[in-house]
């Protein structure tokens, strides 16, 4: 059966899901010592989080000969017999984050087995499904630790720094389309935000962001995996989105030797405000200049546009 799901609905699928997993119970618990620290990237205030369960997704390997070698942990014969399922919309079920950044970090997964080719249309449904929360896709080369199944996430909007500042630039009563530079504000990257009046026009206006400006200026073209979306019912029960073209998977860093490695891979979190470093030493030494130089490596430097 489909639902609507209240926050404290989701809290309850949550704990419930939590009382039979003792796994899932163990990683949420340890987000109780997760260590955070503070750094301003321009006018984006980002949080860095130390999170060493996250090596699963910031490490994985997803190359194809990889993927093809591997079950696909995300189809239901393949999951734990523990892991608790909700029918959030058809076709689709929501499960408990096993590895999660936040106290509430939902998978919605599809039922069928199909690749993370491009932006399901059911991404509006299910976010007016479940209001206060942020639901979003990374793109199969924007940070999807499971490319070759379709999948959502969802987190609460306001644990996303990103979010929070576009609700604050993006005035409820404009419901447009803009871009991150109409703001006006000191920021890293080139990003699209959309309030959508008629939630039948959002996948369209979405879809008409990413078209903007599509190649880097050397007639490069924008690969459509490349692209990380977010969707959410604000507190003013608007429908937003934003949605963060991208040039490439994971920047230089990753790929270095020694201390100028930085193992961070960024998906719709990392863009969104929060980097993931599951090594301490990334951790304690990340600047705000480094983090700058991964989203222009990863993203569109304002810059370039």
């Amino acid at each position: 059966m489909e639902m609507y799901l209240s926050q404290d609905d989701v809290k309850s699928f949550v704990e419930t899901q939590l009382s039979v997993w003792p796994l899932a119970k163990s990683n949420y618990d340890a987000l109780a010592h997760v260590e955070r620290r503070v750094v301003d990237v321009g006018d984006l205030r980002c949080g860095i989080q130390w999170n060493p369960a996250r090596i699963r997704s910031t490490g994985a390997v997803v190359d194809r000969d990889t993927i093809l070698k591997r079950e696909c942990f995300l189809c239901r014969s393949n999951r734990p017999a523990e892991q608790c399922v909700l029918n959030i919309h058809s076709g689709w079920e929501m499960l408990v984050n096993p590895y999660p950044i936040f106290p509430i970090h939902l998978t919605i997964v599809s039922e069928s087995h199909v690749p993370q080719s491009d932006v399901p249309d059911d991404i509006v449904a299910i976010s007016e499904k479940l209001p206060g929360m942020a639901v979003f896709f990374n793109g199969a080369k924007a940070g999807a630790s499971a490319p070759d199944h379709m999948h959502l996430q969802a987190v609460l909007k306001d644990e996303l720094p990103l979010l929070r500042l576009v609700e604050k630039m993006h005035k409820s009563e404009c419901s447009d389309l803009k871009t991150s530079m109409q703001f006006g504000i000191n920021l890293p990257f080139l990003f699209f935000s959309g309030i959508v009046a008629d939630d039948k026009d959002a996948l369209q206006v979405m879809k008409s962001s990413f078209i903007i400006g599509g190649d880097d200026g050397s007639g490069k073209l924008r690969d459509a995996e490349l692209k990380n979306v977010f969707f959410w019912i604000d507190d003013n029960a608007l429908l937003r989105f934003v949605v963060v073209p991208r040039f490439a998977h994971r920047p230089a860093c990753y790929y270095a030797e020694g201390d100028a490695q930085r193992i961070i891979s960024p998906g719709c979190v990392d863009m969104a405000g929060l980097i993931i470093t599951p090594l301490e030493k990334d951790f304690k030494q990340l600047s705000s200049d480094e983090i700058t130089k991964i989203y222009q490596e990863v993203a569109i430097p304002l810059d370039n546009v």
